[in-house]
């Protein structure tokens, strides 16, 4: 069953403006704007995720948004004090993403050989980019990438 647009629009905004408020709350760590830049980066994707599922590619699908959200995760964390909950989940998140990155390179190492490792060089390198893009949110958000912490000398 296909959404129609004004559904998807009438579910989006609403959690969109919902995490957009939860970021003002310290104890979640800016959590809400990581899933908010996470969400942005699946949309970004959701044209090559179309291709390459109607070019018979499951197997690459999802790689540029897992590449990008690998570089989203490392950068959420870098220079943060965060709890051990977080952490944990951000870990978890991490470890799942380099499993799935590893499995599609090696199916399309398998299948297509050389051609299929070039394709997924190229996703990968374009969802990187897509990720380092997205990733300057968090630089400017947080006042920048040399700016000390909570934690003290």
């Amino acid at each position: 069953m296909q959404w129609r647009a004004k559904t998807k629009l009438l579910i989006s905004v609403p959690l969109l403006a919902l995490l957009i408020a939860l970021d003002g709350i310290s104890a979640l760590e800016g959590v809400p704007l990581l899933v908010v830049v996470l969400g942005v980066a699946l949309l970004m994707g959701d044209v090559a995720r179309g291709w390459l599922k109607s070019k018979g590619r499951t197997n690459l699908a999802m790689l540029p948004f897992m590449a990008a959200a690998l570089v989203l995760l490392v950068a959420f964390c870098k220079g943060r004090n965060l709890s051990q909950g977080v952490l944990f989940l951000i870990t978890l998140g991490v470890v799942f993403d380099i499993l799935l990155i590893a499995l599609a390179v090696i199916a399309e190492a398998g299948k297509r050989r050389t051609k299929g490792v070039m394709e997924f060089v190229g996703l990968l390198a374009a969802g990187l980019a897509m990720g380092f893009a997205l990733a300057l949110v968090f630089v400017f958000v947080h006042g920048g990438p040399g700016t000390s912490s909570l934690a003290g000398p």
